[in-house]
């Protein structure tokens, strides 16, 4: 499978968990300890890496609706080279369940401002209607499915909720059994239940998504966690990353079985990406990329 160019989305990363770039201002050094950042980094990437596939799954499914599911074969990430391939077996509009197969290969890579996103593997999607239909549920497994060689695990099923009483789609989204494998000795596991409301514009890049609900699991350290969104997360498409889906609002709350409560807030100005961990009243102000360092020793 060919590898690509140009994309973006935020991300980097820290010590013995992932690691971030630093970006505006790290307020009384030592307050927030090395331990409790790593491990909020660890799970705000853990869920833009969820998040990410979301957003993909969501885009192909639509796309493949409005053409009757036909077979397309070899896609670009939107340069000159196809890069992944999408599979339909039952390629028509009028048989469910269809199995969607989602083939990246030994690696399909897009890069964008020196950030870097690479795919290996198969996502594999159930669906049992049309995507619009309210009950039709998405059901997203992984096959040896990688992401910046990070492995995903789990089930994601995307459900249509309807249209709520502001008139907006609303999408349940449920994870079980998640788990992201940083390397052999490293990894976190994840339970979710999600809603996203999807507010729709005339034109599309102008669509908002907004984001609420709870996670969690266990750590790198073995230890419990829960993570509760306190205030919306706010999705939108930013043109500096060529349309794709940024978060620029939103609070989430991590509590953890050890070490207590933090949260993390997503201040994206412009789509630049600002993530804020907060802890004890003091603060650490980031540049959220996908990029990161692997795990330099295991987490048990």
């Amino acid at each position: 499978m060919k590898k690509k160019g140009i994309l973006s989305v935020l991300m980097l990363a820290l010590a013995t968990a992932l690691f971030f770039l630093p970006s505006c201002s790290r307020e009384d050094d030592g307050t927030i300890s090395e331990t409790d950042l790593a491990l909020a980094q660890d799970e705000a990437y853990a869920d833009a890496v969820y998040t990410e596939i979301d957003n993909m799954v969501v885009s192909e499914i639509t796309t493949l609706d409005g053409n009757a599911y036909l077979n397309p074969g070899l896609k670009s990430t939107g340069d000159e080279e196809p890069c992944y391939s999408v599979t339909v077996d039952h390629p028509d509009s009028t048989r469910f369940p269809k199995v969607i197969t989602i083939d990246y290969g030994d690696g399909c890579t897009v890069v964008f401002r020196d950030d870097t996103i690479t795919r290996k593997g198969q996502i594999i999607i159930t669906i049992t209607d049309r995507w619009f239909m309210p009950g039709a549920e998405n059901r997203v497994t992984f096959n040896d499915f990688y992401f910046n060689d990070i492995k995903v695990e789990g089930t994601r099923t995307i459900t249509n909720l309807g249209i709520n009483d502001k008139g907006n789609l609303e999408m349940g989204i449920l994870l079980e059994e998640g788990k992201i494998v940083f390397n052999d000795t490293t990894w976190m596991t994840r339970e979710a239940d999600h809603v996203r409301e999807w507010i729709r514009n005339r034109t599309p890049q102008n669509d908002t998504v907004i984001i609420t609900g709870s996670a969690h699991g266990i750590n790198v350290l073995g230890q419990e966690y829960s993570r509760n969104i306190t205030e919306p997360l706010v999705l939108v498409h930013c043109r500096d990353y060529k349309w794709r889906w940024v978060i620029v609002d939103g609070t989430v709350e991590i509590t953890n079985s050890v070490t207590g409560a933090s949260t993390i807030d997503y201040s994206a100005e412009g789509c630049d990406g600002t993530v804020i961990i907060n802890k004890n009243g003091y603060r650490h102000n980031y540049e959220f990329r996908y990029n990161h360092r692997h795990h330099k020793q295991g987490g048990r």
